[in-house]
């Protein structure tokens, strides 16, 4: 039987995963987005604020988060929000994703914002049964 933590360390192995928004006229936007860190049954990502991912969950916060490993999928529906204190939850995703320093060098990893997904409803889908 699969857990609740399970289910988080794989997401959390997975990475890339697929976050999906509404734009302004109401129709479904989907993207690739890295999930940077896990806590308290939360989901934290970065993204830039010059992006439409960014307008479309400050203007709809209602997101669906889905990552397939081994023909299992957890997907993960709830409220996205922008996270105060900017330097602390960027500089905490960075340390955890070293990868992110050669994307993002010195300070330009600034431009970003820290999103987390909370009131979250988790769903579980094993395709191999």
């Amino acid at each position: 039987m699969i857990t609740k933590e399970d289910c988080f360390n794989q997401l959390r192995d997975v990475i890339d995963a697929v976050l999906s928004t509404v734009d302004e006229n109401g129709n479904p936007q989907s993207r690739i987005i890295d999930i940077m860190h896990i806590e308290d049954e939360k989901i934290y990502f970065l993204t830039g604020r010059g992006k439409d991912v960014y307008r479309e969950i400050i203007n709809h916060p209602k997101v669906s988060y889905l990552s397939l490993k081994d023909n299992k999928s957890i997907r993960i529906s709830g409220e996205a929000y922008k996270l105060d204190d900017q330097k602390y939850w960027i500089d905490l995703m960075f340390d955890e994703n070293k990868f992110l320093n050669n994307v993002y060098p010195g300070e330009s990893r600034y431009i970003l914002e820290p999103f987390c997904i909370e009131n979250a409803e988790m769903e579980f889908f094993d395709l191999t049964q």
